[in-house]
């Protein structure tokens, strides 16, 4: 659920990043894109790079994008400066990058899990895990799944959050503003229970089942990050 509301984020902000790095929206005549001249994001030196860290051949590349093999070549040879947009969506998701994150990068912007963003460009986003409980979510809209998760969990009075779960080596900081929370680690034959006071942090696995509890008769505000994004 969480990652298709990122996606739907991510469909809703092309035309912007369009607009922003006036990209070429076709595949035809990547010699002449729609970077202006002058201020042309390097992409070869991108994309080597993300190629690179993912271990990925330009053959392997060729084969998971679609992309012809020379039309490749000729992007990470300064041959063809200025990919087209569509072009540009296959590498990064190939890649395992948002699209954004690649053009930062290829203008030399991007400062690994550090972002900075206006009010505007926040995501900022309120949904529901289940019927009591909402994330309001602060992670910037360039964050892919390698990065971080900010955000504002609320509880209502009373309610409890049954056995959450997250991939393997998932770290989750969390921390209560308003009130006590319960959280408990649930095994097969076993439980185990920390109580949170107002400023008290926890530290924890996410990969293990779990849950959370508010223990006021008032709505509590928790405080949440992890690593890497598992929202």
């Amino acid at each position: 659920m969480y990652k298709e509301i990122g996606k739907k984020l991510t469909e809703k902000n092309r035309d912007k990043i369009r607009e922003q790095y006036q990209l070429d929206k076709g595949e035809k005549k990547e010699k002449n894109g729609g970077v202006p001249k002058g201020e042309m994001p390097d992409f070869a030196k991108a994309i080597k790079h993300l190629r690179a860290e993912a271990d990925l051949s330009l053959e392997n590349l060729a084969v998971i994008t679609g992309i012809n093999k020379q039309t490749l070549h000729s992007i990470e040879n300064y041959s063809i400066r200025n990919p087209s947009f569509a072009n540009l969506e296959k590498i990064a998701s190939a890649l395992k990058v948002t699209l954004n994150d690649l053009l930062l990068m290829a203008r030399g912007e991007f400062a690994g899990n550090f972002f900075k963003t206006t009010a505007a460009e926040r995501w900022i986003i309120s949904f529901e895990l289940e019927k009591g409980f909402s994330v309001l979510a602060y992670s910037p809209p360039t964050a892919s799944q390698r990065d971080f998760f900010t955000g504002v969990m609320t509880i209502q009075p009373n309610k409890k959050l049954k056995y959450w779960q997250f991939t393997a080596h998932s770290k989750v900081c969390i921390q209560p503003w308003d009130g006590e929370v319960l959280f408990a680690y649930h095994g097969m034959n076993w439980r185990k229970e920390v109580r949170l006071s107002a400023n008290e942090t926890l530290y924890f696995d996410a990969s293990i089942p779990h849950s959370f509890e508010n223990l006021s008769d008032k709505a509590n505000r928790v405080l949440i990050v992890t690593y890497p994004s598992i929202f």
